[in-house]
């Protein structure tokens, strides 16, 4: 009995001393020994505190990452011989609150020279989006209301904050939303903590599966392995559906106060294409947290350029600021069909 005081003592000093640290933006970090001394509330208190961060985190941020796409052949849920690799991509992205800006040089496989150039702004205030395609031969610019749907390709995006294509696509946004359904097993292998929610992907409107995370308490509990596998049936046909996806964090570096991951390696394995296996290599080449400025998020028409603004229902040609040129024609037809997207 008089041991219980002094063991009490201990658990609200690691969970002060980890709020103290959230809130001062400083490095979270703990032994999994420490956290495993922490009663259940407080480990997922504190799980949510340094998920929350994150998202935060996220809101000035920019970063260069490149992104490699490979399709293998499914052997037994793991990747077989190589079948294709797809178009290779080096994307740069400057992030502030809800806005952002994201640059694509997009190579066809086996080329060492980009072919196609793309850069999409959106405006989170004005709820505007800006964006550009130029390639060797063409220039286009678009305004609009809407995201760029290439976003869903930069798969680094997850780990980060956002609403497009859908905000259960966001792992940390994801797994807040799940908070009521936390499973927390310490210790696991010796160094690591698990973390089991309910795996509901965004196009159905309920779980079918689960989503688990080994996370690191020595890096701000950052997930270094992932498995999520969801089962289902289509409603008419009653056709079994399925999705697997997984991913391993091979490096990371402390940004800020935030361990972010490098280089990481994602599998994805879907019931559409039950044969083969999508493999995406992600490495992250430069990033730093807390410098971004407004002007980093202009997206800018250069001159020679065809515009289309889809807000104003209008169409015209650059000069070199930018500007319209000659006639500004109303869009025929409504809105065309954008090059850019």
């Amino acid at each position: 009995m008089k041991q219980r005081p002094v063991f009490f003592t201990f658990i609200m000093t690691v969970s002060l001393l980890s709020s103290i640290l959230i809130e001062a933006a400083e490095p979270v970090s703990m032994s999994v020994a420490e956290f495993s001394q922490l009663d259940q509330a407080a480990q997922k208190t504190l799980l949510l505190d340094v998920f929350q961060r994150r998202l935060e985190h996220s809101k000035n941020l920019a970063y260069e990452v490149d992104l490699d796409l490979f399709i293998h052949e499914n052997q037994d849920e793991q990747p077989g011989k190589l079948r294709s690799s797809g178009p290779f991509r080096r994307c740069r992205e400057w992030r502030l609150g809800n806005s952002y800006r994201m640059d694509s040089d997009m190579f066809r496989p086996q080329d060492k020279q980009a072919s196609q150039w793309i850069s999409d702004g959106f405006d989170g205030k004005k709820r505007v989006s800006r964006s550009t395609f130029t390639d060797k031969t063409h220039k286009y610019g678009r305004i609009d209301t809407i995201h760029d749907t290439l976003l869903r390709d930069n798969h680094f995006l997850f780990w980060l904050s956002g609403e497009y294509p859908s905000q259960e696509i966001f792992l940390f946004q994801d797994i807040i939303k799940h908070k009521d359904d936390f499973d927390i097993q310490t210790p696991v292998d010796d160094k690591f903590v698990q973390l089991t929610i309910d795996y509901q992907p965004s196009w159905k409107k309920e779980p079918g599966g689960k989503r688990v995370f080994l996370l690191d308490p020595s890096k701000g509990f950052l997930p270094v392995r992932g498995t999520s596998r969801w089962e289902g049936t289509q409603p008419n046909s009653g056709q079994r559906q399925w999705r697997i996806e997984r991913f391993v964090v091979s490096e990371s570096k402390l940004t800020g106060d935030v361990w972010m991951p490098i280089q990481l390696r994602e599998e994805i394995l879907a019931s559409p294409a039950p044969k083969t296996i999508a493999v995406h290599e992600i490495k992250v080449t430069h990033i730093e947290h807390g410098k971004v400025k407004p002007s980093d998020l202009v997206v800018p028409f250069t001159e020679g350029m065809t515009i289309v603004d889809a807000i104003k229902g209008v169409t015209y040609v650059t000069d070199e600021d930018g500007k319209p040129v000659g006639p500004v024609k109303p869009l025929s037809n409504g809105s065309p069909v954008n090059t850019s997207k």
